[in-house]
């Protein structure tokens, strides 16, 4: 695996809890602790994305639009498309409201 490496310095009651967790896990320290640094960064980002997507499609952007506005915020991200469309059916699920993405083109169109 290829990487940078760092060095932290923790408290000494969380690194001993890190390194009894390892040990319940049975794992190397440094893979606990790159996974716990990876999930939290992806996690993070991930939801910030959806935030995004989803408060364009509730406030009548377009698929287009509010993929624009996530790439904007998040220029690196590879949401695609199919990822908005998904956050708008996953919404449109939970509620019949939201608009689908050709009644927000006509609307948009419509202005």
């Amino acid at each position: 695996m290829s990487g940078t490496r760092i060095t932290v310095t923790l408290p000494d009651d969380v690194y001993d809890a890190l390194v009894e967790e390892a040990e319940l896990e049975r794992r190397k320290l440094s893979d606990l602790v790159r996974d716990a640094v990876t999930q939290m960064l992806a996690g993070e980002r991930w939801q910030n994305i959806g935030q995004i997507a989803e408060d364009a499609i509730r406030k009548g952007a377009t698929n287009d639009e509010a993929l624009a506005k996530v790439r904007a915020k998040f220029p690196q991200a590879k949401t695609s498309p199919a990822s908005i469309a998904w956050y708008r059916s996953n919404l449109r699920n939970q509620d019949s409201k939201v608009l689908t993405d050709a009644q927000a083109r006509r609307v948009s169109e419509a202005d």
